[in-house]
């Protein structure tokens, strides 16, 4: 069986593509990968061949017997749109099922904070592909003080990034003055597996990619929104009884500082959100794997 994977411009999402990549080759089928050129050494580093022609000209030429695809990239499903073979479909965290519909959803978001379910979709561990770990001392030896990891922070120079750079500053202040050890990262590729096993409580803006890491290994979390897609996501971290979410006019005024640290104390010293993470990461851990859906994407085709 020929299997084009078609991922787009969010490397999360092309990561998790990539491990159910790997498995299907490892069951004897024929794999291409289409992505960013950015991902493109993790493809390569996880055996798999990329695809270096534009996707829908290789899709046409190559002819897959069914398509893996991102529905949030225009040009992968526009792939999918005009292929005549079974497609699959990731579904999207912050985002409705969209349109042309694949012939079966992959559901990677853990049942607790998926908004409205979507019938039929095929459920499966929210993981993502990493490079074997580098040896980080400062990450992997015994930390003396709980560790708090701030992600996400705007790196631009327009108005609203560096009023927002401003804001994950004074949330990292926070941190500190609470005597917390502060992990700033940058990017959008870490190695979660080592940073956040000794980690307490992750600061972030709300990206699917980190609101599953940190859900997937128990961590509690501080969405700081960038916009209403984000905070819809951190608002379903509150429901769930995991996290927080802090708009800008919850964080203005004189006595910002003191509910910063009345909020990220809650989350680090206890109450119900630790214990909550750590259910929804031993559930995580209990759902099926990318090698598990191998049989039934062959009787697809």
């Amino acid at each position: 069986m020929r299997v084009l994977f078609s991922a787009g411009l969010g490397v999360p999402a092309a990561l998790r593509l990539v491990l159910l990549a790997r498995e299907l080759q490892s069951a004897g089928h024929e794999v291409r990968f289409a992505g960013p050129a950015r991902i493109r050494h993790r493809v390569v580093r996880a055996g798999l061949v990329p695809v270096l022609a534009a996707p829908q000209r290789f899709s046409r030429a190559w002819r897959p017997d069914l398509v893996v695809h991102d529905p949030l990239c225009p040009e992968s499903a526009a792939l999918a749109a005009e292929s005549t073979v079974p497609t699959l479909g990731y579904l999207p965290y912050a985002h409705p099922p969209l349109s042309p519909r694949p012939t079966v959803w992959i559901d990677p978001c853990p049942p607790l904070l998926r908004e409205r379910p979507e019938p039929d979709a095929w459920q499966v561990r929210c993981d993502a592909y990493e490079l074997p770990a580098q040896p980080l001392p400062w990450l992997t030896e015994l930390a003396l003080l709980p560790r708090v990891c701030i992600t996400g922070m705007p790196t631009g120079t327009g108005p609203e990034d560096l009023r927002r750079a401003a804001l994950f500053r004074r949330v990292a202040e926070g941190v500190e003055s609470l005597g917390l050890q502060v992990v700033m990262l940058t990017g959008d590729d870490h190695p979660w597996s080592v940073v956040l096993r000794g980690s307490v409580l992750v600061v972030h803006g709300g990206d699917e990619g980190i609101v599953y890491a940190a859900a997937r290994y128990g961590v509690s979390q501080l969405v700081l929104p960038a916009g209403e897609e984000e905070w819809a996501a951190g608002k379903r971290l509150e429901q769930a009884g995991i996290g927080r979410c802090l708009t800008d006019d919850e964080l203005a005024g004189d006595s910002t500082m003191l509910r910063l640290r009345f909020h990220i104390a809650e989350l680090v010293n206890g109450g119900r959100v630790l214990p909550a993470a750590a259910k929804l990461g031993q559930s995580i851990a209990r759902m099926p794997q990318p090698a598990d859906l191998v049989p039934d994407i062959e009787a697809l085709v």
